[in-house]
């Protein structure tokens, strides 16, 4: 009898660890070391966005997680991403809102066209339905293999409460995505903008985004400097 008790409970214990465990890596959770860690790890989050790998630190992702949580904008607009990262941030915080949708938008370009910026044509080999359902992340995004131009010509009639720019990082292409887009954000919207500090990197030369923020001259910008390598900057509307 005692034996017996014994086992069940020993089963219920080994039950509730398992539990657990299929808690803490199915479910999902910015705040869960290992859920943060299969997001970098999937969506090829890097140092630019002064994350932590190890220590399942989003860095950056965090400030895009808490701003669509407070703000809950009912539409999101990002501009470029390489594997995912920050789009799929941003798709995770309207999926814990339960409101909200991500339009993304990449141009999908080869790495050795003079506008990739590093873009490896990742949009164009992968189905991001199931790049991003991999996460359960595909009903809260739509994304668009098209250039900025292309996509406002066609979809003339959205606004957003929040946009990403991380496109084009030439001084043209970073100026003529905000003209795009600055009249296309809400009243009280944030539009933030990735690499404000970056003069090159790497093979890549002459970016151009530091020097559009110099320029930009609004009392609501804010610039987060660290990691010295990228930089944030972050304007109100």
């Amino acid at each position: 009898m005692f034996k017996k008790v014994f086992l069940k409970t020993r089963l219920r214990i080994l039950r509730d660890a398992l539990l657990y465990l299929k808690d803490s890596l199915l479910s999902f959770s910015v705040f869960n070391k290992y859920s943060a860690r299969r997001l970098i790890n999937y969506y090829g989050g890097n140092s630019g966005h002064f994350i932590d790998r190890k220590k399942g630190n989003l860095g950056y992702g965090f400030i895009h997680y808490g701003f669509i949580r407070n703000l809950k904008p009912k539409r999101i607009l990002c501009i470029g991403s390489g594997f995912g990262f920050v789009p799929s941030i941003l798709a995770l915080a309207c999926k814990d809102n339960d409101f909200g949708k991500v339009d993304f938008v990449d141009a999908g370009y080869e790495d050795n066209h003079p506008k990739s910026w590093g873009g490896k044509a990742f949009w164009k080999k992968k189905d991001p339905e199931r790049h991003f359902g991999a996460l359960g992340l595909n009903k809260c995004i739509d994304t668009y293999i098209m250039t900025s131009q292309d996509f406002t010509d066609k979809y003339k009639n959205r606004d957003y409460g929040y946009i990403y720019i991380d496109g084009d990082h030439s001084y043209k292409g970073v100026k003529n995505d905000f003209e795009l887009f600055w009249p296309r954000l809400k009243k009280g919207g944030l539009m933030v903008f990735h690499d404000v500090k970056v003069k090159n990197w790497g093979k890549l030369k002459n970016f151009g985004v530091w020097k559009f923020w110099q320029e930009l001259k609004l009392d609501s910008k804010i610039t987060f400097p660290f990691p010295k390598e990228s930089g944030l900057g972050i304007l109100q509307k």
